[in-house]
């Protein structure tokens, strides 16, 4: 049960920060191309994603505090599955940030893409380390 738990919540902090990451990537790129959006800038845009990751993280990271805090964990044996599960939901979420990372966005643009890409795929990782850690302690 204890790897489970932990295993779930990774894969839903992985999968919901990395579909926010695309969501908002599609939101800046409209900005670049059309000028202003309902009065949001590409700032107004990044604020809003880091607001909705922040909201995204906190359920899976409390459950795998609460879990490690209170649920038996197995003795015997390495988590193989749990283990190869939250390393697939990391590698799925780098790799969709990588392939958008690299799409046609206008030049005055590209750093600022380029930066929010990488601030993403920190924050897809950030929590698949956790549970690893957790796990493992």
């Amino acid at each position: 049960m204890f790897y489970t738990i932990i295993t779930a919540a990774t894969v839903l902090a992985t999968l919901g920060i990395t579909f926010n990451y695309i969501a908002h990537l599609g939101t800046i790129v409209k900005i670049g191309k059309d000028g202003e959006q309902e009065g949001m800038t590409v700032q107004a845009a990044m604020t809003r994603f880091f607001f909705a990751t922040a909201i995204i993280e906190l359920v899976p990271l409390a459950l795998i505090i609460i879990t490690y805090v209170s649920v038996e964990r197995p003795d015997t044996g390495l988590p193989t599955i749990p283990l190869v599960i939250i390393f697939a939901a990391m590698i799925f979420g780098i790799t969709q940030v990588a392939m958008r990372m690299k799409q046609d966005v206008p030049p005055e643009l590209k750093n600022q893409v380029r930066s929010f890409s990488l601030l993403a795929m920190q924050l897809i990782t950030s929590i698949p380390i956790i549970a690893i850690i957790f796990i493992f302690i």
